[in-house]
């Protein structure tokens, strides 16, 4: 039996291939994990104007910055693949803190869901210049401040990670929550401190059930 697999990584994605076997033997098919929530942000808005999509907040906390739609092109498809941008490179603010919500995501129909995502980022040299990811059973949609949110453990670009390739934050569990909640991605940055001025990515986010 000779097996093959195949890995491709262009322009910070990494596209999985496939494993074949000969003789054709000990086939199994994979798992179905149904999904509960899905966002690529393919259907949104224009490249670098503010961040539309349906059902997520986009929000300034401090500064007037807000998340922005990207696109790159995937090759050899050369079909643009959407994303979610924050970034403070001259904004002329001292401090830009950003939030990208979800819609509420219902964790009551079903058991044992995971969130998993990818983030990248660009230029990020500190610590400060950082995104969070955040969990909200309490938040009514409208006081963003003034719900309880609670950071996610998860896997996420450090400053060390090369510009633009995005990482997989692994499964995060999120089967100790109940009711509807949302998911947050919170930046912090700078358009006047050239060390706080990075850039991050998110794309891909997915809520299934393990």
């Amino acid at each position: 039996m000779k097996k093959i697999k195949l890995i491709i990584a262009m322009s910070g994605l990494t596209l999985l291939g496939f494993t074949s076997c000969s003789p054709e033997e000990d086939i199994k098919n994979p798992d179905f994990n149904p999904l509960i929530f899905g966002e690529d942000f393919s259907k949104s808005t224009e490249d670098g104007t503010a961040l539309i999509a349906p059902g997520w907040i986009n929000y300034s906390e401090a500064g007037t910055l807000l998340w922005k739609q990207g696109y790159h092109k995937v090759t050899p498809s050369n079909i643009y693949q959407g994303y979610a941008v924050f970034n403070s490179y001259q904004s002329g603010e001292a401090s830009n803190i950003g939030w990208l919500i979800s819609p509420k995501i219902d964790l009551d129909a079903q058991e044992g869901e995971v969130l998993r995502f990818e983030c990248a980022q660009a230029y990020v040299s500190s610590a400060a210049n950082s995104i969070e990811v955040l969990i909200s059973n309490n938040f009514d949609g409208t006081n963003v401040l003034g719900a309880t949110w609670t950071p996610l453990d998860c896997t996420l670009p450090t400053t060390s990670s090369a510009y633009f390739y995005f990482t997989d934050s692994g499964e995060i569990n999120l089967s100790s929550y109940t009711g509807k909640v949302n998911i947050a991605f919170r930046v912090k940055g700078s358009g006047t401190n050239t060390s706080l001025d990075g850039t991050y990515q998110v794309d891909n986010i997915r809520v299934y059930k393990k």
